[in-house]
């Protein structure tokens, strides 16, 4: 039977329940709000290229490149000076045929530019994988050192009573606290190496860069193929470059015939071309080899990254268990069990290290063509707009 202050309360809580629920609730909202979001890989390398100075300057050079075709016809009567980058000519055009080179020529040099902006992102947004990439590693890195280093000072504290008790000698006391001092500064160079590895990445994202990253890409997948490369290839940025600087070379070639140059020039604007085709030949047989090469390396550290995992680290954590347990049993010294346990940690942060390699050299080849990027524009090769 309830009491009057029992009915009291019953009420006072019935009364209460809404408040308090709804102030639990803010207070979860809150929390929420106030925790940054996690940081994705493909959210840094937008914010990357969205704060580029670099590309926002591409982006008038190439409204201006654009703007100057749209009204080469305009230009067209006038006198035309090129400059370093253009046919050494100071003529009176005319006629349609040099009227369409002229246009064609600022069409191309307007793709030149636009293929240097792509360049520029894909730099942007490969350097910002690595980084992103860099402080996830580190952060494990350090994470290995701090957990070992707090094991090696519970084991320092029992040395310590055992060093007082007469259980154990001064030198093996002394080895012991040598041990844990490498353990520290490890552990504090690991720390360090953690905070550049942010500041790296702030120097591209900004402000973000402080938030907290969120899990890992699948590393064990890349968009290119052996197969495919040479085809896949010719889309790599310093590859586009020169096809489209080959293309301005090209051009030159049609302004200089329509607007009545000699043969000796016509000849060395030719000549032009032809090196900077074959230059870009030469560097898309490079690309193919390189990147060969890069494949083999990241198939090669994976298995590596597999074997450290399934091998090494378990192995080392078995000697470590079986030294303490002889430790224990009497059978083991203190200075063995360190050592057992500094192995481990080593072996840890060794297979860390190989996995980062896996993921650096995903990142590179992953992030190597236009496409795999979405804020960078895809590129229009000349036979897909049929020139």
């Amino acid at each position: 039977m309830y009491t009057g202050f029992q009915v009291h309360v019953s009420a006072v809580r019935k009364l209460l329940a809404p408040t308090l629920a709804s102030c639990a609730a803010a207070l979860i909202v809150g929390q929420a709000m106030a925790a940054p979001a996690p940081l994705t890989l493909s959210d840094a390398q937008r914010l990357a290229v969205d704060r580029s100075p670099q590309i926002a300057a591409f982006d008038a050079s190439i409204a201006a490149a654009r703007n100057m075709s749209l009204n080469a016809e305009r230009l067209f009567d006038a006198t035309l000076q090129f400059g370093a980058d253009y046919l050494p000519i100071a003529r009176q055009l005319s006629g349609p045929e040099a009227k369409q080179a002229l246009v064609q020529r600022y069409g191309r040099e307007a793709d030149r530019v636009d293929a240097q902006k792509i360049a520029a992102s894909v730099d942007v947004a490969r350097e910002t994988a690595l980084a992103w990439l860099d402080c996830h590693y580190t952060q494990r890195m350090t994470r290995i050192a701090a957990e070992q280093l707090k094991f090696a000072r519970i084991e320092l504290e029992g040395a310590e009573r055992m060093y007082w008790a007469g259980r154990t000698s001064q030198a093996e006391f002394y080895a012991v606290r040598s041990m844990l001092v490498m353990f520290e500064d490890k552990s504090s160079e690991l720390e360090h190496g953690e905070r550049a590895a942010r500041i790296l990445l702030e120097r591209w994202v900004g402000d973000r860069g402080d938030a907290p990253l969120a899990p890992l890409p699948t590393i064990d997948r890349i968009r290119l193929t052996a197969a495919a490369l040479e085809g896949d290839l010719t889309r790599e940025p310093s590859v586009l470059l020169l096809e489209r600087q080959a293309a301005i070379a090209a051009s030159d070639v049609r302004v200089a015939q329509a607007s009545g140059r000699s043969e000796a020039e016509i000849a060395a604007t030719v000549a032009k071309r032809d090196t900077l085709r074959a230059t870009r030949e030469e560097k898309l047989r490079t690309e193919v080899a390189q990147t060969r090469i890069m494949i083999d390396e990241w198939q090669h550290a994976r298995d590596r990254r597999d074997r450290y995992a399934r091998e090494l680290v378990p192995l080392a954590r078995e000697r470590t268990l079986a030294t303490l347990a002889a430790y224990r049993g009497g059978k083991a010294t203190l200075m063995e069990v360190l050592s057992a346990r500094r192995a481990e940690t080593q072996a840890q942060l060794q297979s860390v290290e190989v996995e980062r390699e896996v993921a650096r050299t995903w990142a590179r080849l992953n992030f190597a063509l236009p496409e795999t990027f979405a804020s960078t524009p895809r590129s229009v090769s000349l036979q897909e707009r049929g020139e």
